[in-house]
């Protein structure tokens, strides 16, 4: 499989809007905010939660993909997230449809972050599994263990970041996580201590079963011990033995969870661009 081309492209963004949709209906159901709710526009989805969560839980993503993008679906669009309170972010992939970036350009949109997605195939034989060595890192998968403390442990990793989350998102993701009864859920310990976690979700899509690897943070005073990566790797392994053929993952550029990813066999699939409106 050629693993920058339109038809991987699809099947990825797919899987994050299908990712992004689960992660709606878990909250809503976790939350209760009445206005959740998920918006299919022009091939894509549009994520609508309290506004609380920012654009992590309120944001597009998929637009324009293999549908072309209308100005007045995007014009109803933004109403919707203003009469919220919130602006109207747009993560685009790079194979979207001809007429994406001309309405984008005509309702005022610029580009002010960008994100990598990667992805991996996985082969049957393959052995992704590391050898720790000397490092003391067990990879836990049992859920009661993980799930006692995954909320607080996710929490814990997550708090210290170039870009700080309120408590009440980072809760809520770990709560989401949790729900999803597509989520498989990952601890790594050091001497009976947990260091790390992680969650992987299992997405159909059109070019297979596909392991989405998400919400994976390690515990401040573990970094640099090569928690994630060994995190990586566990879940890479129980994609294959699940059945997935594909493994994609969502870092932004430059950062540590992008380098522990290309550690870890993946390729970058492409580079989004996150469009706000500014005028």
């Amino acid at each position: 499989m050629i693993l920058t081309g339109p038809e991987l492209a699809q099947a990825l963004e797919q899987a994050e809007a299908t990712h992004l949709s689960r992660q709606v209906a878990a909250c809503s159901q976790l939350r209760g905010y009445e206005k959740s709710r998920v918006i299919a526009i022009c091939g894509g989805i549009a994520a609508v939660t309290d506004p609380a969560f920012g654009r992590k839980l309120n944001h597009v993503t998929g637009l324009g993909m293999g549908v072309a993008v209308t100005t007045d679906e995007l014009a109803q669009l933004e109403s919707i997230y203003a009469a919220q309170g919130l602006e109207t972010q747009i993560d685009v992939c790079p194979h979207t449809d001809g007429s994406t970036l001309a309405v984008l350009a005509e309702r005022g949109y610029s580009v002010n972050a960008f994100s990598n997605t990667y992805v991996r195939e996985l082969a049957p034989t393959e052995t992704y599994a590391a050898e720790h060595g000397g490092s003391g890192i067990e990879i836990i998968t049992d859920r009661a263990f993980v799930e006692a403390t995954f909320v607080s442990d996710s929490v814990a990793g997550f708090s210290v970041q170039a870009v700080n989350r309120p408590a009440v998102l980072l809760e809520t993701l770990a709560q989401i996580a949790l729900q999803r009864s597509d989520t498989l859920l990952f601890a790594a310990t050091i001497d009976g201590k947990v260091a790390g976690t992680a969650g992987m979700s299992l997405i159909e899509t059109a070019s297979g079963l596909l392991a989405h690897l998400y919400i994976a943070s390690t515990l401040p005073a573990y970094r640099g011990r090569g928690i994630q990566l060994a995190l990586l790797r566990a879940r890479l392994t129980a994609a294959r033995n699940a059945g997935c053929t594909l493994a994609g993952v969502t870092a932004r550029p430059a950062n540590t969870s992008a380098r522990n990813t290309e550690r870890a066999g993946f390729s970058l699939a492409y580079t989004k661009s996150t469009f706000i409106k500014t005028r």
